[in-house]
């Protein structure tokens, strides 16, 4: 009884450096897939963001100043009218986007193209300037046409705010450069970061909101 009593704490203290190992790399196996799924989800941010899935419409609008694609777009039958998108409130040397957007129209006298003004201040606002450009051309479905790491907040916005449009996407500069590289260049590395932060906010805040869906 007495060799019994003794030969038990020695089992238990050989045993317990083995259990701390095993816990060991398994608390570190369980880091590195950590760390790995962590790199994997910050190489695909600037992806995720990005759609780019136009469909034959009625009309393309332009956001963000983004026309050439626009009128590849309509050049290849997307769509016959273009609604292009700008602001009335930022000037530049006393001229506003609107009116600068107003001068190049008339200058180059695009076929089907036509200016509209937007008074709203960010892409949640922007639907209900949209929606009064649109409605004298009883359209029924829109192509949008945004910078390419908007795209995916744009085409969920417009669809949010205007379901009674059938609704797809271009991104401007597509075939878009590597969003899968971004980390690579600071200067597409801010642009993710702000991109995902104005995502997050349409996420969390602003479908959220009880004047979501215009009337």
């Amino acid at each position: 009884m007495p060799r019994s009593e003794v030969a038990a704490p020695e089992r238990r203290g050989t045993a317990a450096p083995g259990v701390h190992r095993r816990r060991r790399v398994v608390a570190v196996l369980f880091g590195l897939a950590g760390l790995g799924a962590v790199l994997f989800l910050l190489s695909r941010a600037g992806t995720f963001l990005i759609l780019h899935a136009p469909e034959g419409a009625d009309a393309i609008v332009v956001l963000n100043g983004a026309w050439p694609q626009a009128v590849k777009l309509q050049k290849e039958g997307y769509a016959p009218e273009v609604l292009l998108d700008a602001d009335v409130n930022h000037t530049i040397f006393g001229r506003s986007e609107a009116d600068l957007a107003s001068e190049f129209l008339a200058s180059t006298k695009p076929a089907g193209m036509q200016l509209c003004r937007i008074n709203g201040d960010s892409t949640f606002e922007e639907p209900a300037d949209v929606q009064r450009c649109l409605e004298p051309l009883h359209v029924r479905s829109v192509l949008l046409v945004a910078s390419d790491f908007d795209t995916r907040r744009t085409l969920e916005t417009f669809r949010a705010r205007l379901p009674q449009y059938r609704w797809s996407i271009a991104a401007s500069s597509a075939p878009y450069h590597d969003a899968d590289q971004y980390w690579k260049h600071r200067a597409w590395a801010k642009t993710v970061f702000y991109a995902w932060e104005q995502y997050l906010y349409w996420k969390l805040v602003d479908q959220r909101r009880t004047d979501l869906v215009l009337r």
